[in-house]
């Protein structure tokens, strides 16, 4: 039936008051902030900007239920939920540093998961208590806005409407500003409020504007006002007498099986005097990740907060103040992901050669190891060295040079094209790619021998990630988490050592624990990473891998996949063979809540 105006003025009303509820609950979200008047600023923004947009999703559904007298009592029963979520999100992240996701809802809805997590019978009373209160309030309110309609006009809704929208273009124009001149204390709040949308401009105005968007980048955030607690105490360091020099290769997108003899000659060779770890995974499915991971040796999910702050890793830290020359070789731009803002923070631009000459990924993939093997042979012997060399041949188009076409037929395929039957060429392509990269792997070898190197050097040769050819229904990368996409070659060679082959289940999270040892860093591992030492003995219950908004965890026999966001949906669970398996997911509540304890172990 038709509403008379009267009914829609106490509708306006009516969603205020909660609207004002929803920015009441929500500014428990500030609390999290570092505390910078810069963030405050912005925070204070955002809590308003994104409690509008909640309420701009809400609004056409609340007028629909609004026609009809019985959607009216249906309106306060949503609204009512909708309040208590809220609540629940703010106590959830206060728990996790994660918003309200299916993981958070697996240990909660199993039974004695709110018992793992030392939360009994009174949390369960003030939850509902807390539930009764906001049925009280919605009765409250919708008697209230009678009251109260009487006086609402239209100016004053018009006033209120563009009084709310200043504070979304303040929100919106402060994030974009700060993603093109690097305010920290805006952009690593871009994770605080629930299900917020941050305005990035940086493709546009680089592209556009003429905003130049790679220059040097300098760390980080004042301690006082940071949001982590990286490394969780003090590293104590006794440098060796006579440092060794880390060299650190790693080649796009390559997955474990391509460690062969008839693909990777020059690898297998190095392997022969190295420690070869037979079943390891990377930390993540996408280079992102899957670097981060190796570096810090910490969960992914640490990225968005370290890029936040510009924080750079233990490990780059420990070397460059023992005055390590940092250099660092890289086929793709290190802007991209944001690199030079993580883990290479701290390297000064001059050690940085990410812009190599070629027109494709194997001509600059040759360039780079010219220019260390250059850089090899003319440097001071009296200054220990960090290199990161980082190959990317083999990373979506699959280039090698004529003479490599080693794997035949070969032929690229469009992903729109590709199927079982014609797969089989383009995984031959992505193999000669390999193999090309890993004749500049023996090149680069060839070099360390001829300088001397293997006396003083450690070596690691890997994957960032894996690469699925429709094994399992899936093709590339920063798909899911199958074997395909995780699991990487690591080959690692310490002078001295003697060679292994090891069969544990390892992850790249392992690596950091396994080098800063050897630069004399004496804290346990746990101070400063997820991970633990390559060389530990023994099983562990799982590894874990990360993506944008997602994690998984790998154990012998079954990955668990859980969203971190709601919007991702529900767990999965899959066997050894990736095949889905249904009713399974509350057997891994006790890895869910390791899990979630280590991935915020480095937060404040």
């Amino acid at each position: 039936m038709f509403l008379e105006k009267p009914l829609f003025k106490r509708l306006a009303v009516y969603l205020a008051l909660n609207f004002c509820l929803s920015l009441a609950i929500c500014s428990s979200f500030l609390f999290f902030t570092g505390g910078h008047p810069v963030e405050l600023a912005f925070a204070g923004a955002v809590l308003v900007s994104n409690t509008v947009m909640l309420y701009a999703a809400l609004a056409l559904p609340a007028c629909l239920l609004f026609l009809f007298a019985p959607g009216r009592a249906l309106l306060g029963a949503v609204m009512a939920v909708f309040q208590l979520g809220l609540v629940t999100d703010a106590a959830v992240y206060k728990i996790f540093k994660f918003h309200l996701n299916s993981m958070v809802l697996n240990l909660v809805l199993t039974p004695g998961g709110l018992d793992s997590l030392d939360q009994g019978w009174g949390t369960k009373a003030l939850f509902l208590l807390i539930a009764a209160a906001l049925g009280a309030l919605q009765f409250y309110f919708w008697r209230l806005s009678r009251t109260l309609g009487s006086g609402w006009t239209g100016r004053r809704a018009a006033a209120a409407a563009f009084f709310l929208l200043l504070f979304v273009f303040a929100d919106k124009g402060l994030f974009a500003w700060g993603t093109l001149y690097d305010s920290v204390y805006i952009t690593r709040n871009s994770q605080l409020f629930p299900l917020y949308q941050p305005l990035r401009i940086r493709s546009f105005a680089g592209k556009y504007l003429g905003v130049k968007l790679d220059r040097e980048v300098r760390g980080g955030i004042d301690g006082k006002y940071s949001g982590l607690a990286y490394p969780a105490a003090a590293l104590r360091v006794e440098p060796p007498a006579r440092p060794l020099n880390f060299l650190v290769i790693i080649v796009d997108s390559l997955r474990a099986d391509m460690l062969t003899p008839d693909v990777m000659p020059e690898t297998a060779a190095l392997a022969k005097k190295a420690a070869v770890f037979e079943d390891h995974y990377s930390g993540g499915n996408c280079t992102r990740f899957g670097i981060f991971t190796a570096l810090y040796g910490i969960y992914g999910n640490y990225w968005f907060p370290m890029l936040g702050e510009r924080r750079g890793p233990a490990l780059i830290d420990v070397l460059k103040a023992q005055g390590y020359d940092l250099r660092l070789y890289a086929s793709a731009k290190l802007s991209f992901p944001e690199f030079n803002k993580t883990c290479f923070v701290s390297v000064p631009r001059e050690g940085i050669y990410d812009e190599p000459a070629g027109t494709d990924g194997a001509q600059k993939d040759k360039d780079i190891s010219d220019r260390f093997k250059d850089y090899l042979k003319a440097r001071s012997q009296k200054k220990p060295y960090f290199s990161f060399i980082f190959y990317d041949a083999s990373h979506g188009s699959y280039d090698y040079p004529p003479g490599f076409e080693k794997f035949k037929p070969a032929a690229g395929v469009s992903q729109l094209a590709l199927n079982k039957g014609n797969v089989a060429d383009l995984l031959n392509k992505y193999k000669n790619s390999i193999h090309y990269d890993d004749s500049l792997v023996g090149g680069i070898m060839k070099a360390v021998g001829e300088t001397g190197g293997f006396k003083d050097t450690v070596v690691l040769v890997m994957g960032d990630h894996g690469e699925a050819f429709l094994e399992r229904g899936r093709y590339g990368h920063n798909q899911g988490y199958s074997p395909e996409e995780l699991r990487v070659p690591l080959v690692l060679y310490v002078p001295g050592r003697a060679p292994a082959r090891v069969k544990a289940m390892t992850s790249h999270l392992d690596i950091v624990p396994t080098l800063l040892p050897l630069a004399g860093v004496k804290n346990p591992a746990a101070d400063y990473s997820g991970g633990r030492s390559l060389f530990d003995a023994g099983e562990r219950p799982f590894v874990a891998a990360s993506s944008w908004d997602s994690a998984g965890i790998i154990t012998r026999n079954f990955t668990l996949e859980m969203p971190l966001e709601a919007y991702k949906g529900g767990i999965k669970v899959f066997d050894r063979e990736y095949r889905e398996v249904r009713g399974s997911a509350a057997g891994f509540s006790p890895l869910i809540l390791r899990f979630q304890k280590e991935a915020k172990r480095f937060s404040k």
